[in-house]
């Protein structure tokens, strides 16, 4: 799901509050993003934040987004990230898994347990489970909140010919001309390509300035290979050991990279310019700690500059 795992991050990211209060139902007064790797051998979780509720009551939001494959099966891997993050932080603690494509996570209802020798489970552990690819379009509509309709291209939508214009009509509406150009941009980037994307193109054609235009070709061309690289591999005999081995190295590689330019982009917002000269710069890592460092140092620092001075001083 690299074509649509990006853009959820971002949303969520840039609009946390809109999804805290949907997701905790309840006002938020304050949220802060935490880090996302736990201790141990290294573990990383999609996202976390801490939410501070109307109420004053702090809690930890833990949020994944999974497409129709995982390995491990995903209760098995929130069964490894919730006691982590409950051990770390020491807050209470809720956790969301967004499924993001058809028949993903289908028979996931967000409850698990391991069962003992007698009646008593031994083991449960509770998730809530959002199937993105069921929700009708018109529940996100109703909510009547412009960042959530950003995820609109993700849901079931029957009637995108009536459906799409209202969502854009919504999103005109957004005071702010950067939060609105973000959300129009990520509403293009979660849409199925072909007619909805040209619809709504031209439904924007005077918004054309505010999207990162750069951003969507960048997550276009990604999705265009993953999907390339998939028939690739679908058509392939099984590889040696050994190859497969570099290919999994080069892919952490890779996301690691990847994942320290989309924590500056969502941090800082800097200029196009600077992202692509971040881009060479990590292009050029080969070494995992270094990356790991870089990755720590991009989603601590208070400024862009202090993450600009790592890089000079290593």
């Amino acid at each position: 799901m690299a074509a649509t795992d990006h853009p959820l991050k971002r949303l969520v990211s840039l609009f946390i509050g809109d999804f805290a209060t949907w997701l905790l139902n309840s006002p938020v007064r304050e949220t802060q993003p935490l880090n996302v790797e736990l201790a141990a051998d290294i573990l990383a979780t999609d996202q976390v934040f801490r939410v501070t509720l109307a109420d004053g009551r702090a809690l930890v939001l833990h949020i994944e987004f999974q497409g129709r494959r995982s390995h491990p099966p995903m209760p098995w891997r929130m069964l490894e990230y919730m006691p982590r993050l409950a051990v770390t932080y020491r807050l209470p603690l809720w956790s969301v898994v967004f499924y993001v494509g058809t028949g993903a996570g289908v028979d996931d209802a967000g409850r698990h347990e391991i069962q003992g020798p007698a009646a008593v489970a031994p083991l449960v552990w509770h998730y809530q489970v959002v199937h993105l690819w069921q929700m009708p379009a018109e529940d996100l509509l109703a909510l009547d909140q412009p960042a959530l309709l950003a995820l609109v291209g993700q849901t079931r939508l029957d009637r995108p010919t009536v459906l799409l214009p209202a969502v854009v009509a919504r999103l005109r509406q957004v005071p702010d001309a950067e939060a609105r150009g973000r959300l129009l941009t990520v509403l293009l980037a979660l849409l199925p390509q072909g007619e909805m994307v040209t619809m709504v193109e031209k439904l924007l054609e005077d918004e054309r300035l505010l999207l990162d235009t750069p951003y969507l070709r960048r997550l276009r061309e990604e999705g265009r290979e993953e999907g390339r690289e998939e028939g690739r591999e679908e058509g392939r005999e099984e590889g040696r050991e050994e190859g497969r081995e570099e290919g999994r190295e080069e892919g952490q590689l890779a996301g690691r990279r990847r994942s320290i330019v989309d924590a500056l982009r969502l941090r800082f917002a800097p200029p196009e310019a600077t992202i692509q000269q971040v881009e060479q710069y990590v292009e050029t890592l080969t070494d995992e700690a270094t990356l790991e460092r870089l990755f720590a140092t991009a989603i601590r620092s208070a400024s862009l500059a202090e993450v600009q001075a790592a890089m000079i001083q290593r």
